[in-house]
């Protein structure tokens, strides 16, 4: 069996457990960004008097954003190591035949400029 119909099986059987089985393998890292989330919105709460609904999600939203960049990447990463461009479609959830519509960047000519990804890990060095 070759690899990558060995990763497509692996994908397809994760696919088909239960949603509780799933959600465990990232209820942790859930916790810790919610608990970050958290921390984080207490600050805007000081610094300029939101609410903590508001605050909460503005900072949820802000890390959604850098999270889909960070998908992004990570679908480039994976395409550069080897991966089909199919397997990486149905590790991010979405069909195989419409990866380079959820992927563009995945395109031979495809925009490669800096993204939002590149900004965050940059304000940490």
């Amino acid at each position: 069996m070759s690899d990558n119909t060995s990763q497509r099986k692996a994908l397809q059987q994760l696919e088909g457990e239960s949603d509780y089985d799933r959600i465990t393998y990232y209820q942790k890292p859930f916790m810790v960004l919610w608990a970050a989330v958290q921390e984080a919105s207490s600050e805007l709460q000081e610094d300029y008097a939101l609410s903590p609904e508001l605050a909460q999600l503005w900072v949820a939203e802000q890390i959604r954003k850098v999270s889909d960049s960070l998908v992004d990447r990570l679908a480039e990463t994976a395409l550069a190591h080897g991966e089909s461009k199919s397997n990486v479609a149905r590790a991010a959830g979405a069909s195989p035949a419409n990866v380079l519509r959820r992927f563009p960047r995945l395109k031979a000519d495809g925009s490669h400029e800096r993204t939002l990804i590149d900004d965050v890990l940059d304000s940490l060095e």
